[in-house]
């Protein structure tokens, strides 16, 4: 099914409330726009590659919704309002739950960097 996968990093010294209802926030625009999350990770605190917004840390919050264009295009314009949102990017995908299993994949066995380093040893 085509969908699309949202990813975005808040602010790291935000509360977990704040965290949880920036989610719930998400979730009704994209049901308000006749979409529906199909999953929602949180990838926790992690080291930016580079420093944004003065800062070198920030907490990734991935979503996988069903086809829903308009509720992807709300979803932005929010986040650009959002002081508490440092970056984020949505990306249309062929199969959502094909890319939710290479995530999740991805994810247990360890960071991406992590396997394209061992890749020439």
């Amino acid at each position: 099914m085509k969908g699309y996968e949202i990813i975005y990093i808040l602010d790291p010294n935000t509360g977990e409330e704040a965290r949880t209802q920036m989610l719930e926030r998400v979730k009704s625009i994209v049901s308000t726009h006749g979409g529906q999350v199909l999953h929602d990770t949180s990838w926790g605190r992690r080291k930016l590659a580079y420093r944004m917004k003065k800062r070198d840390y920030g907490v990734y919050q991935v979503l996988y919704t069903d086809h829903a264009p308009a509720a992807v295009k709300e979803v932005e314009t929010q986040f650009r309002f959002a002081e508490s949102i440092i970056k984020w990017q949505s990306v249309a995908v062929v199969d959502v739950e094909q890319e939710f299993t290479a995530f999740e994949k991805l994810r247990s066995e360890g960071s991406l960097a992590k396997q394209i380093g061992d890749r020439g040893r």
